[in-house]
């Protein structure tokens, strides 16, 4: 009696479902990653070890190294300083101004900032530094 012999069937992976499986964790990760706005003037902040990252306030005061202020972006006029947070926190709850400022801008434009800032009662002004880089030793 002769048995019929079946061929060996070749194993196929189908990587299809697999590839599929890792676009949509590409995608999921892509959206669900945090994009922080970065601003356009470039500012190296003084370094501090006890920094503390805050959540982005809608109020941020800029001082670059030539002195220039500005304010979300704009650019703004020492003496119109007060004026303009003021317009722009009014609407806030949290009555709260960040401070970016170049770590080689004298400290007076900081003092008079802050100073036109607390005669308008802005008394929460958060300083902006970064942590300092460890020592590759």
């Amino acid at each position: 009696m002769k048995l019929l012999e079946k061929p060996p069937k070749k194993i196929a992976i189908n990587l299809t479902p697999l590839i599929d499986v890792l676009f949509i964790l590409i995608i999921f990760f892509t959206v669900s990653s945090t994009f922080l706005e970065q601003p356009g003037i470039e500012l190296k902040l003084p370094e501090a070890e006890s920094s503390q990252s805050h959540t982005a306030q809608k109020v941020i005061v800029y001082v670059d190294n030539n002195e220039n202020i500005f304010l979300n972006d704009d650019p703004v006029e020492l003496d119109n300083v007060a004026e303009a947070v003021e317009a722009l926190i009014s609407a806030q709850t949290d009555k709260s101004v960040v401070l970016h400022a170049d770590e080689e801008v004298p400290h007076g434009i900081i003092i008079r900032i802050m100073d036109l800032l607390r005669k308008r009662g802005i008394y929460k002004i958060i300083i902006s530094t970064s942590k300092p880089f460890p020592n590759a030793s």
